[in-house]
Order: structure tokens, then sequence, then C-alpha cells
């Protein structure tokens, strides 16, 4: 993880990636076996994803990001509540990303990277190009870039971050110091 395909060109935007290994379920094959035990391919190795006893699960795969989707909106929409979740197939008119929560300043979309999802904070253009919404914008992206990270680190284990064409990485919870409640239970 860390490389990307998919950026975002607004001065105040930003994207974090879902790995692939964090979304993708694989069932291992047991014929006759009613519920078949299942992982996510980041917790297979490479022997057990080439040997032919485990299989792509699409449906489990589909489930896996609802939830993370659906975790995501939740926390989000609770920390700040000017966003709204938009409708459920509402896409940019570039038709690459679809929008999952909305504000009068920004969209967050996630759009399909190959080897991973990409959750971006769009800025919305100024209707009639005056100055207050960007200056609104430019106060206001870090915190929610921060609160995008906060809620998905929350979810999931890592998350790819985007510096710029040359510069990526990988964000750990544990190097972002977030703990979330379910590992502080144990």
């Amino acid at each position: 993880m860390g490389r990307g395909n998919v950026c975002v060109s607004g001065k105040y935007e930003g994207l974090f990636y879902i790995d692939n290994d964090h979304i993708h379920v694989f069932r291992h094959d047991e014929p006759g076996v009613e519920d078949p035990e299942t992982r996510l391919r980041g917790d297979l190795d490479y022997g057990e994803l080439t040997g032919g006893e485990w299989l792509y699960d699409e449906e489990g795969t589909m489930n896996e990001q609802e939830d993370i989707e659906e975790c995501f909106m939740q926390d989000f929409t609770k920390m700040f509540p000017s966003f709204k979740r938009a409708g459920l197939d509402e896409w940019m008119p570039d038709g690459c990303r679809r929008i999952l929560l909305e504000s009068k300043l920004f969209y967050i979309c996630i759009e399909d990277n190959q080897w991973s999802m990409a959750l971006e904070l769009v800025q919305k253009e100024e209707p009639w190009g005056l100055p207050w919404m960007e200056n609104l914008q430019r106060r206001l992206h870090e915190k929610y870039l921060e609160g995008m990270k906060r809620c998905l680190l929350e979810r999931l284990p890592s998350i790819g971050t985007y510096k710029d064409a040359w510069r990526n990485g990988i964000l750990t919870r544990e190097e972002a110091g977030i703990f979330p409640v379910a590992v502080l239970r144990e």
C-alpha cells in the first residue's frame, strides 16, 4: 500500500487509500460446508492465495466494503454534523467518484483505484466566483482530513496517505495514536 493512481487537484482537498487487503474477502474452499471460514486478503500469505484452497468471495467483499463505508459515514457525521449522507447512487460529474457525504463546502467521495479504494475530500466550486467559499474551505479542510483519518483508523489497521505525485506512504493506528474502543476492551 502507499502508492496511488488517483489524486485530488484542488488547493484544499486531500485523500486516503483503503488497501484491498482490508476489503477483499476470501473463503476456504470446503465443498459441503455450509458456512466456510473467511479471511481478508491481507490475512492470507502468498501460498494460501495461490494454493487454490481459498476462493475470492464477491459477496463477502461487497459486504466488507459496505461495512467500512457505513462505519466511516456514521463516525464522520457524528464528528461533523454539517455533513449529510448523499443519495444511494450519487456520482460526481466525472462518473468515477461516488459521493458518500456532502456539506455546503465539500464532498467526500470514494473512487476505485485498482489496488485500493480512495476516500477523497473534494471542494465544491463557488457558484459565482466569490471568495467566501474558498476562505471557509481553507480554514476547515485540515480539520476534515484529520477527522477522515481518525474515522478510517477506528475501523482499519492502516491507511494509505498521499502527499504528491512522488510521495505517499502508510499510516497505522499505532503511529496515529488511535486505539479503537474494541481494541481497548480486549
